[in-house]
């Protein structure tokens, strides 16, 4: 066991803690979707509820979240990967937590702390995409220049047009990634991030079969 496998395991805690920022925000979600069903169901009509109903998560938010818990998967395997041939010093430190701080207020910036503020979430997904994704294309041009100086040759046991598959695959999502701080379209960004999300799911699907 080397020093940076030791020190791994603090990676790991941190990266739990950033992609466990997302999920929390899949779940206050959920509780303020309850609670907006039960004041409408409700004959009282107070302020409260009023500002309550008007309140709207849409898709982008969410969708938005599932990219992000896909790439801090991606940068744990990354990590896991090259753990054995990173030397450990203050620099291979500094890189790494920066990396998973960064994750850290991208995860905190996914979902408004307070919806009254923000009733559309989808409007909310505007005013901060930009830090989102240009967060997200930051650390995956680090996280591949880092795999292509520390990771080792992998031998591929697929048949040609799985790996065909999953290059191509890849390299949709990642076209598709680049050009989000850009799109102005709410409609056109819920389609591209359901692109996103299904790019990874068919990664996903194939991976295990194509590298041993």
């Amino acid at each position: 066991m080397t020093e940076f496998d030791i020190t791994f395991e603090l990676f790991t805690l941190l990266l739990g803690l950033t992609m466990t920022e997302v999920l929390a925000g899949y779940v206050r979600a959920f509780k303020l979707r309850s609670r907006i069903r039960h004041s409408r169901s409700t004959s009282s009509y107070s302020d409260t509820n009023s500002s309550m109903q008007q309140v709207r998560i849409g898709w982008l938010v969410p969708l938005s979240a599932a990219v992000v818990l896909f790439h801090q998967a991606t940068f744990w395997l990354f990590m896991y990967e090259v753990q054995g041939n990173v030397p450990l010093h203050l620099l291979s430190l500094v890189c790494v937590l920066a990396v998973i701080g960064w994750y850290y207020l991208i995860s905190a910036a996914l979902w408004p702390d307070e919806p009254e503020t923000w009733p559309d979430f989808d409007e909310y997904y505007m005013a901060h995409r930009r830090f989102i994704w240009v967060g997200i294309i930051a650390i995956g041009v680090l996280v591949e220049i880092g795999y292509k100086v520390f990771s080792q040759e992998r031998e591929i046991d697929a048949p040609a047009w799985m790996i065909q598959l999953v290059d191509l695959t890849d390299i949709f999502g990642t076209l598709i990634l680049l050009a989000m701080p850009f799109v102005k379209s709410r409609r056109w960004a819920a389609i591209l991030l359901g692109a996103i999300v299904a790019h990874f799911v068919v990664i996903t699907a194939f991976t295990p079969w194509t590298f041993v």
